[in-house]
């Protein structure tokens, strides 16, 4: 399978929604609620909220293609002079372990090391074992343990940083 990377555009809105919603349920159906996972999916991945980001200068954001369909996305923001946040990474479940995550990564990455900063940050559920088994083998550092909201939830959140 090969994977292409490539600059999101408003006309993959629906796909992303799709990809989010099946990822969320896979990655958090075992600790959130349906209901919750709903209500964040309708608030985070609203068209018009994306197409903004999409369309946002600051904001990278970037598909996956495979087999002529998009398997996953990811966005970024340097948040800081030295710093880039790692605001999305989610790949279909169904191409989980197939490098999809691993190309999209890298091309945050690469985008990241042409803005000078020194390391990307980002955060996973501490519930998350798909998440934290992604970060932690791609060489990501866990950092503290906080308290991430979803839908006016609070759950564990690890945060994690890649030193560039």
């Amino acid at each position: 399978m090969s994977v292409e990377v490539r600059d999101a555009t408003t006309d993959d809105t629906d796909d992303i929604v799709d990809v989010a919603r099946d990822s969320w349920y896979a990655a958090y159906g075992g600790f959130l609620k349906p209901e919750t996972i709903e209500q964040a999916l309708g608030e985070y991945y609203d068209p018009d909220l994306l197409e903004t980001a999409v369309e946002h200068d600051d904001i990278a954001f970037y598909i996956a293609e495979a087999d002529g369909e998009i398997v996953g996305f990811a966005s970024a923001e340097q948040t800081w002079s030295d710093e880039v946040e790692l605001h999305t990474i989610y790949v279909h479940p169904d191409r989980w372990g197939e490098g999809v995550g691993s190309a999209l990564f890298e091309r945050v990455e690469n985008w990241a090391r042409e803005q000078g900063v020194d390391r990307i940050v980002c955060a996973a559920f501490s519930d998350n074992a798909v998440g934290i088994g992604f970060f932690e083998a791609t060489g990501f550092r866990r950092g503290t343990e906080a308290k991430g909201e979803v839908a006016g939830e609070f759950h564990p959140e690890h945060e994690f940083e890649y030193e560039l």
